[in-house]
Order: C-alpha cells, then sequence, then structure tokens
C-alpha cells in the first residue's frame, strides 16, 4: 500500500513537472514570437513593395471603396499580416471614414472589436509603425470626372510585357479620349508629345508616348509635380508656362507610350523628384461642382522664360 502510494506521488511530481516545463516552454515561445515581432507584423518597405500576393485583391477592393476616400495598402496590411481572416476587402473598408472620405485614424480603427485586442493596436507597435500609419491630408482634386477603373496602383509588384516592374504611379483605366485635369494650382511645366496614333507599345514601339508635367506651387507648403502619361494624341490644351488651377482640362487620356490600352497615368513627385504616392495627396471632397471658391479658368499671362529640365 505504502510503494503504491509512493509511486502516485511520483508521477504526481512527473506530471507537475510536464506542466511547468510545457508552460515554461509556451512563456519562451511567446518572447521568442514577439521579439520576431509575429504579433503585429512590423512594416517595412519590403514588406509593403513585395505584394505581388496582396495585388488583386486590393485592387479590387480599391475600386469599390476609393470615391469614398483612400486607405494605402500598407494600413490594410497592418492588420492583415497579424490575421489574414480579415479579407482586404473588410480591412479597407473598417479603416475608411466615408463622412470625411479619407482613412481613418489608427487610434479610431483600434476601437473597432475585430482589432480591438491585437498586437497591431498596442502603442508601441503603432509607434514603431507610425511612418506607415499616418492620415494624409488631401491637397489635389482627382484628375478625372467620369468613371474610371484601377488597374495598377503606387508601388505595386506587376508584369508588363514579360517584363516585372514596380509600378510608380496610379492607372486609371477609361476609354480614349476622356478629359484628364489638373489636380492643382500651378504652371505647365512640361509638354512632351512625341506619339501620333493612338496605338499601344507593342504596335508602337514608343516607350514615351505623350506627357504632361505640371509644377504645383501655388497654394502648397511645399512644390510638386504631376505627371500625366499616355494622354491621346494631339489632345494637349495647355502649353509651358500655362497657369492652371483645380479642374483645369489639360489633356485626354490614351494609350500612347509604354501601355496596353487606354487609360490615363498619374504620378506624383516632391520638390526633389522623389516619387510619392499621388493618391495620398487627393481630397475626395473636391468635386468640379464643389470648388470652395478655386477658378477652373486657365491664365495665359505666364512668363515663358522658364528653363526646362527632364526628372
Amino acid at each position: 500500500m505504502k510503494k503504491k502510494k509512493k509511486k502516485n506521488i511520483i508521477l504526481a511530481i512527473i506530471g507537475g513537472s510536464s506542466i511547468l516545463t510545457i508552460a515554461c516552454a509556451m512563456v519562451i515561445l511567446i518572447c521568442v514570437l514577439m521579439i520576431f515581432d509575429f504579433f503585429g507584423a512590423k512594416l517595412t518597405k519590403e514588406k509593403v513593395q513585395n505584394n505581388a500576393e496582396y495585388a488583386d485583391a486590393y485592387t479590387s477592393a480599391a475600386n469599390k471603396y476609393l470615391k469614398d476616400g483612400y486607405v494605402p495598402l500598407q494600413r490594410i496590411l497592418y492588420f492583415h499580416l497579424e490575421d489574414p481572416s480579415l479579407t482586404i476587402d473588410t480591412l479597407y473598408a473598417m479603416n475608411q471614414n466615408k463622412e470625411t472620405k479619407t482613412a481613418k485614424e489608427i487610434s479610431s480603427v483600434c476601437e473597432d472589436q475585430r482589432v480591438k485586442i491585437m498586437g497591431a493596436c498596442s502603442d508601441a507597435n503603432i509607434k514603431e509603425n507610425e511612418d506607415y500609419l499616418v492620415v494624409s491630408t488631401g491637397h489635389f482634386n482627382f484628375p478625372l470626372d467620369k468613371n474610371y477603373t484601377i488597374t495598377s496602383f503606387f508601388n505595386e509588384q506587376r508584369v508588363i510585357y514579360g517584363k516585372s516592374n514596380v509600378h510608380n504611379g496610379w492607372d486609371l483605366a477609361v476609354p480614349a479620349q476622356t478629359p484628364v485635369y489638373s489636380v492643382c494650382s500651378g504652371t505647365v511645366y512640361k509638354v512632351n508629345y512625341t506619339q501620333q496614333e493612338n496605338i499601344p507599345y507593342d504596335q508602337s514601339g514608343n516607350s514615351v508616348g505623350n506627357t504632361i508635367t505640371i509644377k504645383c506651387d501655388k497654394d502648397y507648403d511645399e512644390t510638386y509635380y504631376v505627371l500625366f502619361a499616355h494622354l491621346y494624341p494631339n489632345s494637349a490644351k495647355v502649353k509651358v508656362g500655362d497657369e492652371v488651377n483645380h479642374w483645369t482640362e489639360v489633356a485626354s487620356a490614351g494609350t500612347t507610350g509604354h501601355s496596353t490600352g487606354n487609360h490615363l497615368h498619374y504620378q506624383v513627385f516632391n520638390s526633389k523628384w522623389e516619387l510619392l504616392d499621388g493618391m495620398q495627396l487627393i481630397d475626395f471632397n473636391l468635386s468640379k461642382t464643389n470648388l470652395d471658391g478655386f477658378n477652373t479658368g486657365l491664365n495665359n499671362n505666364f512668363n515663358y522664360s522658364d528653363a526646362l529640365i527632364n526628372p
């Protein structure tokens, strides 16, 4: 009887030790996972740019929701990397403020029960990823006033004519000769029309096509350069030096240059000719009929002596 009781005590000790060992192992595993940023995965430039697997889902969501406010892919990946069961579509809608037509502040998103307990919503993770989570303040109007389809977004990894590249702007598919508008108050900086037929690259072999660049410096603390590409032949309604305002019609969309079909390529640089996400600068409340005093006319009294440079 004593031997059996002693055996039970030994088994209890062994069992207790096993539980203790497992508990210790779990604590160590959690610590290791936290060190490797498993909870609330830290966004990096590489994670944002290595986005091919998310491209189709993000483009689909943007086409559904963009008119009610822009939510960048990096904001969506911030949550999706931690919980892949939350779809790109769901997260776009969750991060959007339809009343202001902007992305929500991250603190507001983290009040949602679906993400509230995530590591992504911890103060430490928000602080570590703050460069990727800022809400943009719009300066520009949208460059089109017709229906469009997003076919490629800024920094998208893609394959065009058999070659991989990272897209440096936004592609907005529209019918040929759809009007294109200035997004800002500024000056026409460059007009470069090299193609007379509205045919894509596989027929023309012309990688340059027709472009217009606008220098936006009238109403902003910073200077921006906005490039419109693939424009329809002979469609330019402005010349170098012309002053433009919000919603000044400058040209029409086509498929000239390195293009696969009719669309507008919208691309933005800062004053140092560094690429920016041009969609971050758009105020989706600034419609053609709601300009709050902006003048849409064209002033041709600009001094034409300004030199041109190639970006």
